[in-house]
This record gives structure tokens, C-alpha cells and sequence, in this order.
């Protein structure tokens, strides 16, 4: 969900499919010898997991320019980088948001042409609106406006391809995040609609973000429909 800790998201990353691009701990060559694309991913993870991001940086753009002969595992590549950018711009990083977003866009143009890989074009355009959907929390209107436009726009055809591809968890977080973009706006009423259909899901299939979703759904309940102050008084 949009809460995730920035060492959350860095674990789900690193551990997702497509991980395999990291060396053996055998297979590791010293810093001062040209390293393989894998060596620089697994020191850029090193780095990341410690929170060492000026470290870490340069060797995930390294590592994807290295495998400019890998298409495909560039790409995979490249939506773990974003999501690694993506945690770091929620920790007072703002700057890094672009270049984020510049990740999800490549790895989309790559699957748009014909390719695959582990992560659907739905989940990839998922995670480029959370780009801008984490950004709106800490701007000021109108650029938080056009943010959380943005946002709504690319969430809303990521949910419409995660349905008719019946990946339910991706969805319920999708329809957690829209409801979320929708009471920024001032939407309550969709915003609960949103929160409705992500908490069936979370029923229906046991997800562990149930209860989490269910608190949401009541408090936008109440924010949509405030228990009147009681006019009496005691005698």
C-alpha cells in the first residue's frame, strides 16, 4: 500500500523476480577490477539495503548500461531501479521522482513493442503512478493537482488491464491507491467506492491488508458523513 516503509519496498524489490541478475557471493570481483553487470547489481543492492544511496546509485546506472545487449534483462533492471528511486524520493528525495518515472516509462515502451517480463505492463504503469501519486504528498496546489491527475489517469487503466488479467493483489493495492488519489481531491464519495472494491478483493482472497483497508474505508465513511454533535444537554 502507499504507507510502505522505504526497507519494505527495497526487500519486495530486491527479492522479486528477476533478483537472479545478482552474483554468487563466490562470484564476486574486487572493486578495482572491471565488474560484470550482476557484480554492480549486487553491490548497488548492498548499498541500498544500508541506506547508502549515494553509493548505490551510480552502480545501478552502470549495471544498466552494461547490459545494453540484455534488452530484457536491462528491463528488469530497470523497473528495480525505479522502484529503489521511487522509496528514496518518499525520504526527502524529491528530485529523484523523474528519474523514476523515467524507468517505468522505458521498461512500458519495451513491453509495448512486443516483449515480456516477469512484471505485466499494468503493474509497471501501477508503479509509475504511485511515482506521482507519492510526489502530490508533498507539493502544494496546482502542481499537487496535476500530480494526483496524473496519478488517477494512469491508475485507472492499470486497474482495468489488472482485472482482465486477474491479478488480484496488484488490484486491491491499485484500488487502495485510487481510493487515496480521490480524498486528496476532495472525492469522498468515489475515494469510498474505491476502498469498497479493494477491500472485497482483500475478503475474497485473504490478503493480509484486510484490516488496514477496512480502518480506511470506515474513517472515509465518516469523513463523508460526520456523526451530528449531539444538541442536549444534561439536566
Amino acid at each position: 500500500m502507499y504507507r510502505i516503509s522505504l526497507k519494505l519496498l527495497l526487500c519486495a524489490a530486491l527479492l522479486a523476480p528477476g533478483a537472479g541478475l545478482a552474483a554468487p557471493a563466490a562470484e564476486r570481483a574486487p572493486a578495482a577490477v572491471r565488474e560484470s553487470a550482476p557484480e554492480l547489481v549486487e553491490r548497488a543492492e548492498g548499498y541500498s539495503l544500508e541506506g547508502d544511496f549515494e553509493s548505490a546509485l551510480p552502480l545501478y546506472e552502470k549495471a544498466i548500461a552494461a547490459l545494453a545487449s540484455q534488452p530484457r534483462k536491462q528491463q528488469q533492471l530497470r523497473y528495480r531501479y525505479g522502484i529503489v528511486l521511487n522509496a528514496l524520493g518518499g525520504q526527502a528525495r524529491p528530485d529523484l521522482y523523474p528519474l523514476a518515472r523515467a524507468q517505468f516509462e522505458a521498461v512500458l515502451d519495451y513491453i509495448e513493442e512486443g516483449a515480456s517480463l516477469e512484471h505485466s505492463a499494468a503493474r509497471v504503469r501501477s508503479a509509475l503512478a504511485h511515482t506521482y501519486h507519492q510526489q502530490a504528498a508533498g507539493e502544494e496546489m496546482p502542481a499537487k493537482a496535476l500530480l494526483l491527475r496524473n496519478a488517477y489517469s494512469l491508475y485507472s487503466t492499470a486497474a482495468r488491464d489488472l482485472a482482465q488479467e486477474r491479478q488480484w493483489h496488484n488490484l486491491a493495492i491499485t484500488y487502495f491507491n485510487l481510493g487515496q488519489v480521490c480524498e486528496w481531491q476532495g472525492n469522498l464519495e468515489e475515494a469510498i467506492d474505491w476502498l469498497e472494491k479493494a477491500v472485497a478483493l482483500d475478503a475474497r482472497h485473504g490478503f493480509a491488508d484486510l484490516e488496514e483497508d477496512r480502518q480506511y474505508l470506515t474513517a472515509l465513511r465518516q469523513q463523508a458523513n460526520p456523526t451530528p454533535a449531539s444538541d442536549t444537554t444534561a439536566l
